[in-house]
C-alpha cells in the first residue's frame, strides 16, 4: 500500500516556493534576512517538517538554507496535489483548466510572410484550441463580463484571435465570483473580526497556579522561542499592577486562549472567570478562540466538569512536548492571520 506523505499547509506552501525558485541564486538568503524572529522559526519548523517528510535535503549556513536538494517525492507530491485538485474541480473549472493547460504547447498563429513551412499546419492547434474555446464560451461564458468582447473576437478571427482568447481566459481565470456562480455558490456575508485594531496578544495562558512548574513556565518558553505575543501572569504583571484589572484586560486583548485545564484548575475563582471570559468572546464573535489542553485529567473527566468546553477540540498534555504543541499554535496563528489578509 502506497504510504501518502500529509504535510501542514504552510509546509506544502514553502515547497512549491522552493521548487518555483530552485534555479533563483541567493533567493533564500533574501528570504531569511529580514523576516521577524517568529516568522523566521515558522519558516525554519516548515524546512524541518519537509525534510523529515523526506521532500528535500537542505544545508545550512551563515542562517539561511544555501543548499536544497529537491527530492523526486516533492516533485510527485506536486502532481499528485495538481491531480486531486482536479478531482475536486467541477465540470466548469476542468474546462477551463484544460484551456489553459493547452496553451501552453500551442504557438500562437503565424501568417504567410512568417517563414518557409507548412502554415496550415503550423497554424492548425491554434485553430482547433479556438474552435473548442467557443464551445466552452456557448456553454458557460456569454453572461460574463468579458462575454461580449469573446463574442467581438470570435466573430472576426483575426490573427490575434488567439492571443486574446487566451488573455480573456486567463482573466476569467481569475474571476473567483463568476466561478463560484458556475459552480452554484451563492456569495455570502462573512462576519469580520470585530476587534477595531491587531490584538496585542497572540495568546492568553489560562492555567492554575499549580501547573506553572511542570508544565506552563515551559510551555511559555516553547511559544517565546517562536516569537509569539503572550499573556503570562507570571511576566505580563508588573509590580504596582492592579492584577485583576490586568489580567480581564488581558483576556480581552488575545487572539487565542490556550486553556489549561486539570484538578487544579476546576474550581479556583480566577480560573474559571478568565474561562467565563473567553466562552462568552467566542459565542459572540463566533471565531475559534478557545485552545483547550487537558492535563493530568481525562476527557471525561472536562465534559463532567465543562460541558461547554468538552464541545472544543483539545489535546492532552500527554501526548505533545511543548515544542510541539508551540508549533500547533503557530499554525493556528498563521491561519488566523493569512484569513485576516
Amino acid at each position: 500500500m502506497e504510504n501518502r506523505i500529509v504535510i501542514s499547509d504552510e509546509a506544502e506552501s514553502v515547497l512549491k516556493e522552493i521548487v518555483d525558485n530552485e534555479k533563483v541564486s541567493d533567493y533564500w538568503k533574501n528570504r531569511f534576512e529580514n523576516l521577524s524572529n517568529r516568522d523566521d522559526t515558522i519558516l525554519r519548523g516548515c524546512f524541518k517538517e519537509l525534510r523529515e517528510s523526506g521532500l528535500i535535503h537542505v544545508q545550512w549556513g551563515d542562517n539561511y538554507p544555501y543548499q536544497i536538494q529537491i527530492l523526486k517525492d516533492s516533485y510527485l507530491y506536486e502532481e499528485k496535489k495538481e491531480q486531486e485538485r482536479r478531482l475536486g474541480m467541477s465540470q466548469f473549472e476542468k474546462e477551463l483548466h484544460d484551456l489553459l493547460k493547452r496553451t501552453e504547447s500551442i504557438q500562437p498563429p503565424a501568417n504567410a510572410a512568417a517563414g518557409d513551412f507548412d502554415l496550415h499546419k503550423y497554424n492548425q492547434p491554434s485553430e482547433d484550441w479556438i474552435n473548442d474555446f467557443e464551445i466552452f464560451y456557448n456553454k458557460y461564458l456569454k453572461e460574463h463580463a468579458l462575454g461580449s468582447r469573446i463574442k467581438t473576437i470570435l466573430f472576426h478571427r483575426n490573427l490575434g484571435a488567439y492571443r486574446q482568447l487566451v488573455s480573456c481566459l486567463k482573466s476569467i481565470s481569475k474571476d473567483q465570483e463568476f466561478i463560484d456562480k458556475m459552480n452554484g455558490i451563492e456569495k455570502t456575508t462573512v462576519p469580520v473580526y470585530q476587534a477595531n485594531m491587531l490584538p496585542e496578544y497572540d495568546v492568553f495562558l489560562s492555567h492554575a497556579n499549580k501547573d506553572k512548574a511542570d508544565l506552563v513556565d515551559e510551555l511559555n518558553d516553547s511559544l517565546e522561542k517562536l516569537g509569539v505575543k503572550i499573556f503570562y501572569d507570571k511576566k505580563s504583571l508588573e509590580w504596582g499592577d492592579k492584577w485583576k484589572d490586568r489580567i480581564l484586560d488581558g483576556t480581552k486583548k488575545a487572539e487565542f486562549a490556550i486553556i489549561v485545564i486539570s484538578e487544579n484548575f476546576f474550581d479556583r475563582e480566577w480560573t474559571e472567570k478568565e474561562l467565563n471570559e473567553f466562552l462568552n468572546r467566542q459565542n459572540r464573535n463566533g471565531q475559534k478562540l478557545i485552545l483547550p489542553i487537558v492535563h493530568n485529567i481525562t476527557n471525561e473527566d472536562l465534559r463532567k466538569k465543562y460541558p461547554s468546553v468538552a464541545d472544543i477540540q483539545a489535546i492532552d498534555s500527554k501526548a505533545y512536548s511543548c515544542d510541539e504543541i508551540a508549533l500547533l499554535f503557530a499554525r493556528q496563528l498563521i491561519k488566523r492571520l493569512k484569513a485576516q489578509n
